[in-house]
């Protein structure tokens, strides 16, 4: 099965008989109208302001199919899914290790030094050796309190796209991370990619049957949903920063795939349809998981992790975060 991703504001998704029914209109005001069998679709993406009707929705909630809003930047906006689990007691055990000083600690380590390694392999990987990546993830171990903790993950995190200045070619002018909105290209696609990873991680932890809002290493008092982000976090090197670099690498995007106006950097219309076609690629992509020893593509990986964190919550088997070489 597949995502269906709608990117044109114009657009309408609709239902007919057994199927969506997606209109694109063409620069001459015609509609060019193409069916899709609901069987074939798993997620529904709708990217920038198109539109669906009532009927579809709701036909995608029958099916168990979810549907997510992202801005034409790639913020995640919101979802619509399927019904929620009715797993009350995987709740209550969520809720627990929240309280729970010692326990929650000892999870945002394990999830923090998960992401720190994944992010020395991303620089590694482009000959990117001599970083402190390392030093950063043996000192979350003496930490003591989740606040060091995360002082930890922001300079990890600091260090780690200043890296990144060295591997991008001048044009691209990066000078670090930045956001709402993003203020060059290459922040354009880190903002995109976490968004439509954001959608994937969603999805998962709906499936798992965890509460999306009562995480660890995020705070719960922002209404954010904490627990995705948690969950996130061992994913942005692995399968965001990774393409992003990869994309870059390979000239399938080019500074010239951008709009510019205002400060804001926007992905083009032919730029985004071939980074969203690389992210399927990404998401289809397989490796050895480490954990079970068969293989594995990220886009079932993610929904392995939530289903491992649930089984940890409930059965206090110990969490390890997905860490690749």
């Amino acid at each position: 099965m597949s995502i269906l991703y709608l990117t044109q504001p114009d657009a309408v998704l609709s239902k007919k008989q057994e199927a969506f029914h997606v209109a694109l209109k063409q620069e001459d005001g015609s509609w060019k109208k193409q069916l899709i069998p609901a069987q074939t679709v798993e997620q529904i993406v709708l990217i920038g302001y198109p539109s669906i009707t009532g009927e579809a929705l709701c036909y995608a909630l029958e099916l168990g199919i979810p549907v997510h809003y992202l801005s034409c930047f790639g913020k995640y906006l919101g979802s619509a899914l399927p019904g929620y689990s009715r797993n009350g007691q995987l709740r209550l055990a969520q809720y627990h290790v929240h309280d729970n000083e010692e326990q929650r600690l000892a999870l945002v380590k394990t999830v923090v030094t998960g992401k720190i390694h994944n992010q020395y392999h991303v620089l590694y990987r482009y000959q990117q050796k001599d970083n402190p990546l390392k030093e950063h993830k043996q000192l979350v171990k003496s930490k003591t309190t989740l606040e060091q903790v995360r002082g930890v993950e922001g300079l990890a995190a600091k260090d780690y796209f200043n890296v990144f200045k060295l591997i991008l070619d001048s044009q691209w002018n990066f000078n670090g991370r930045n956001r709402r909105p993003p203020t060059d290209p290459v922040n354009a696609l880190l903002s995109f990619a976490y968004g439509l990873l954001r959608v994937q991680v969603t999805a998962a932890v709906h499936i798992a049957g965890l509460d999306p809002y009562i995480g660890y290493l995020h705070e719960t008092t922002r209404g954010q949903p904490a627990m995705v982000l948690d969950l996130m976090e061992e994913f942005r090197p692995l399968i965001a920063d990774s393409l992003v670099l990869s994309v870059i690498s390979h000239k399938e995007i080019k500074p010239t795939d951008f709009n510019e106006s205002l400060g804001a950097y926007l992905l083009s219309d032919s730029g985004r349809k071939t980074f969203l076609q690389a992210f399927e690629r990404k998401l289809n992509t397989e490796f050895k998981h480490p954990v079970f020893g068969y293989q594995c593509s990220y886009r079932r990986s993610i929904e392995l992790q939530a289903r491992l964190f649930s089984r940890y919550l409930q059965e206090n088997i110990p969490y390890k975060s997905l860490s690749l070489r």
